[in-house]
């Protein structure tokens, strides 16, 4: 046994997301490796009772569990989603997983959401939230102050470097890096020298109206969303085209370019979040810009060069590619120097 006697990995309840997954990973490391881990799926603010595995995760080594022993020989690790669980249990050990430091921000103390917006523009939206549009997504007991007053009994995990530099400006110490892995299902096993199209990529979801900016400027070049497809759509896009852009906010070490990555595509990136850490998104400054008006000329004019040379571009992107396909292990020796 490690450290710990049992170990509790909360996660919502049957639904599909990079975040998700990366629990059920956590725990099918641990359980391989002889470790007593257990998924604990929660609905609606509460544990479900329901002890099947969500479909999309049912190749890993999972064991779900609805009873959380509170017993400091026992750990119970939070996604940001749900650090205010840490008061249900006086207890167990606590494991803050920062697997994306934005969404911490969006179900806290408002106080704690107003420091954390730098822009006057996403402090009036946190407030209109707080006082109309969603007056119980933020929780008064959870805040930044209470984390720390914890002490000892919480151990702070960061998925990015990002996250690693947030902590130590809040004042926590007890750090210790669980970053993830990119499913090795979305490697079509694409190489540089394949049959590439002047297709470029983008995610709707996160930087779409400065997505649009570009797409408005570049008449006649093929942008594609990366919504509504199936895993086979989407690996299918991966292998034809030649680039991926993102210019969205980056909470954590974001998922879509490392696959698109994966399979040889040139990535271009803003500069928010994880994005302006080179450790989270290790790619040249050539191909990192920020998400400006002033920068759109820079960037429409570094994406007709990839196009036209992609041959000599991909190469700029080996070192992503490797750090991407050394992820797996690196995952598992922290898991092991964390749990062990």
């Amino acid at each position: 046994m490690g450290k710990y006697k049992n170990i509790y990995m909360l996660a919502p309840y049957k639904l599909a997301t990079g975040g998700i997954e990366l629990c059920h990973q956590l725990v099918d490391h641990l359980r391989n490796i002889g470790e007593n881990a257990f998924i604990v799926y929660i609905d609606g603010g509460q544990i479900n009772h329901d002890k099947n595995i969500t479909e999309e995760y049912s190749k890993y080594n999972i064991e779900v569990t609805d009873t959380i022993e509170d017993d400091a020989q026992n750990i119970l690790v939070l996604p940001e989603i749900y650090f205010e669980w840490i008061f249900e249990y006086k207890q167990i050990r606590i494991g803050c997983w920062w697997m994306s430091v934005d969404n911490r921000y969006a179900n806290c103390n408002i106080r704690d959401v107003i420091k954390f917006h730098k822009t006057f523009r996403c402090k009036c939206k946190a407030l209109y939230d707080y006082f109309y549009a969603r007056p119980h997504k933020y929780h008064e007991k959870n805040t930044d102050k209470l984390l720390r007053q914890e002490g000892d009994r919480i151990t702070h995990f960061y998925q990015s470097h990002y996250a690693q530099s947030h902590l130590y400006q809040l004042g926590f110490s007890k750090v210790m890096p669980l970053s993830d892995y990119v499913n090795a299902l979305y490697n079509t096993n694409a190489s540089p020298t394949a049959l590439k199209k002047d297709i470029i990529l983008y995610n709707p979801k996160k930087g779409h109206l400065f997505a649009l900016q570009i797409i408005s400027k570049m008449t006649g070049y093929e942008f594609v969303p990366l919504i509504g497809l199936s895993r086979e759509q989407l690996k299918q896009l991966f292998s034809d085209a030649k680039l991926y852009i993102d210019f969205g906010h980056f909470p954590g070490k974001d998922r879509l370019h490392r696959e698109a990555a994966l399979n040889c595509c040139c990535i271009i990136t803003g500069k928010n979040g994880a994005s302006r850490f080179y450790e989270d998104v290790p790619i040249d400054s050539d191909y990192k810009f920020d998400a400006t008006a002033s920068s759109l000329p820079a960037i429409v004019e570094r994406i007709k060069y990839v196009l036209a040379h992609y041959d000599k571009c991909i190469h700029d992107f080996d070192f992503l590619r490797k750090t991407i396909m050394d992820e797996q292990a690196t995952f598992y020796r922290e898991v092991e120097t964390a749990f062990l």
